[in-house]
């Protein structure tokens, strides 16, 4: 038995880690995995393209669903991805949906989307790949478009369908897991991060963006001028990718060059995306 699945990327508009209160922004960079279920206990993990990462939040992933249905099975597990791993780009709510997803499609299982999207949850706490559940970007990894929630109740708050617009990534070589960030730094930024997400809630998505990545910056060390950058240069918006150290620019489709030009003098990657409303989704017919 054999199943696939797919989920998507995201980018942060508030990050939730200072206050539980999130808000992330779906894009249309992918992971796709393939699940192949055995009789035996062992669970096999192949991540292509990264050989080295931790298979913890993949088996994980495997065994949550295993434990919802009362199975005890093993499985083969492979994944394929274009989101760089530990940048803040959501990797980790992207390969957690799709590995549910493509458990459930090689059980023949359906469960409600946001069971799902809470098994992926789950599977991150387990696997410590999380600080907070991460439940915006696992919401905006499968519903697409932009997803603001309250993580520590789990619960949407606002699900707003965003205008196709382009995102672009400066994606530096350096990696930062969120399990090795420390909750008393981020938490003694909680009432500005509680500012940055009423402005999510009262519909200024944009400048919400901006005023979190600014706030994080600080607080995990980071320059600020690759998001001031973007600004000059004109971005609708821009900010720090979760705990970085990848940052994100929003423009209209045609004004990427300038930004790019900017970028370039910061010696990293330039990945450009776009804004994705597609949810997450099994089977063959991916």
């Amino acid at each position: 038995m054999k199943g696939v699945g797919v989920a998507y990327g995201a980018t942060t508009v508030v990050n939730a880690m200072p206050s539980g209160l999130g808000a992330s922004l779906g894009v249309d960079l992918w992971t796709v995995a393939e699940v192949e279920l055995n009789d035996h206990v062992g669970i096999s993990v192949e991540i292509n393209g990264d050989s080295g990462e931790s298979k913890e939040l993949a088996k994980e992933s495997f065994k949550v669903v295993m434990e919802r249905f009362g199975l005890r099975k093993g499985g083969s597990i492979k994944t394929w991805s274009n989101i760089p791993i530990a940048r803040g780009m959501k990797s980790s709510s992207a390969a957690s949906n799709a590995i549910v997803l493509a458990t459930l499609d090689a059980l023949g299982e359906d469960l409600e989307d946001l069971e799902i999207v809470k098994l992926g949850v789950e599977a991150s706490i387990r696997a410590r790949v999380t600080l907070t559940g991460a439940f915006d970007d696992a919401s905006a990894s499968y519903f697409g478009g932009l997803q603001i929630t309250d993580n520590c109740r789990m619960r949407i708050l606002k699900s707003v369908e965003v205008e196709p617009l382009t995102v672009l990534f400066l994606v530096p070589e350096e990696r930062r897991y969120s399990g090795s960030v420390g909750q008393e730094t981020v938490r003694s930024v909680r009432r500005l991060a509680e500012v940055a997400f009423q402005e999510a809630m009262g519909g200024r998505v944009w400048q919400a963006m901006i005023l979190n990545g600014l706030i994080m910056s600080h607080t995990f060390g980071y320059d600020p001028s690759p998001i001031i950058t973007a600004m000059e240069r004109g971005a609708i918006s821009a900010g720090l990718c979760g705990k970085g150290p990848a940052v994100c620019a929003v423009c209209r489709e045609g004004d990427e060059d300038p930004i790019v030009e900017g970028w370039k003098r910061f010696g990293a990657r330039i990945i450009k995306a776009k804004t994705s409303c597609r949810k997450a989704r099994k089977g063959e017919d991916l």
